[in-house]
């Protein structure tokens, strides 16, 4: 497999600036006003550099960067942009993928048979993007999907990196293991373990990282040793996220799976919004040591992305079932 990863770094703010170029080079923050009581979701480099960051409430980036211009998010017309940006690429390769946080992998399995005819392809791809769209992308090319999305991140912009599959190990090893897709309890057990770049889990042995991680130790090991086998999933499908978790040893309580069910929640919702989608069913499915499953599949009235009443959900089932 050969894919190809355009990453829009701070899309929305890209958005807003292609339409009122008034705000190019200006510090803006992007979430609301700065007296309401919500927080920052997105923001220019100019307002970075001023202190604000990504959640904090608006008030503290008002403090941190007084001068800065102040938007409400527009989540239908950042999906818009972002709909058109999948249907352009959908015009160069059969397979289109929506990636979280303004990014989308395309297959180019089909297009070149060798990586020189492939970086001219997606360079022109690029330009065109650039162009016809007024949004700039970081763009890679790898062997896979994680390599290629990492790479993008690190790209620069103005020109495609490419990785070949023999590069992805050690293209990967000093870059931070935070790009890894681990759980915030993961990731926080690897700091402890002065695990802070992706080479430092590759070189430990895929039985010491499994015994330690369990299942998804194995899958960050993989990945971080330039292994990665998931295909494409074609965005004009309807989309299933899916997030799991494992206990090791196995829970006990009802209170453990409803805050590890929470955390995978909070997963959830953030991919759902960094899409600006909204899901209409929700399906839970818990697996016993005793080989048992249990599933129930909410379909919710109305579409949502909050994480609170996707958790309440759960936690009405959770309180009311019985488990045998």
């Amino acid at each position: 497999m050969r894919v190809a990863c355009f990453f829009f770094p701070h899309f929305v703010v890209q958005v807003e600036v292609r339409d009122n170029d008034s705000l190019s080079g200006k510090p803006i923050i992007i979430g609301g006003l700065p007296y309401e009581r919500k927080a920052v979701y997105d923001a220019s480099k100019e307002a970075l550099a001023c202190g604000v960051r990504q959640g904090m409430p608006l008030r503290e980036a008002y403090a941190l960067c007084p001068q800065g211009v102040f938007l409400p998010l527009d989540e239908g017309k950042y999906a818009d942009a972002f709909t058109t940006v999948l249907t352009m690429l959908a015009n160069y390769s059969p397979v289109v993928e929506a990636g979280t946080a303004g990014s989308a992998f395309i297959d180019l399995s089909y297009e070149c048979p060798d990586y020189s005819g492939v970086l001219q392809f997606v360079e022109e791809v690029r330009q065109i993007i650039e162009k016809r769209l007024q949004l700039h992308p970081f763009v890679s090319v790898a062997s896979n999907k994680f390599v290629a999305w990492a790479a993008s991140r690190v790209a620069g912009s103005g020109k495609v990196m490419v990785i070949t599959g023999r590069e992805g190990k050690n293209f990967l090893k000093d870059l931070p293991v935070c790009l890894l897709p681990a759980s915030s309890r993961t990731l926080e057990r690897l700091e402890l373990l002065g695990i802070y770049r992706i080479g430092q889990l590759a070189r430990l042995s895929l039985a010491a990282v499994s015994l330690e991680f369990g299942n998804e130790g194995k899958r960050l090991w993989e990945l971080s040793n330039g292994i990665d086998e998931s295909r494409l999933v074609p965005w004009s499908q309807v989309p299933m996220l899916k997030e799991q978790i494992y206990f090791e040893p196995a829970a006990e309580t009802i209170g453990q799976v409803l805050a590890s069910g929470g955390e995978l929640l909070n997963r959830l919702s953030q991919q759902l919004k960094e899409r600006w989608q909204c899901c209409l069913r929700l399906t839970i499915s818990m697996h016993f040591s005793n080989d048992h499953i249990a599933q129930r599949v909410f379909h919710l009235k109305e579409a949502t992305s909050s994480r609170e009443t996707m958790l309440r959900h759960l936690k009405q089932y959770l309180e009311s079932a019985r488990f045998t």
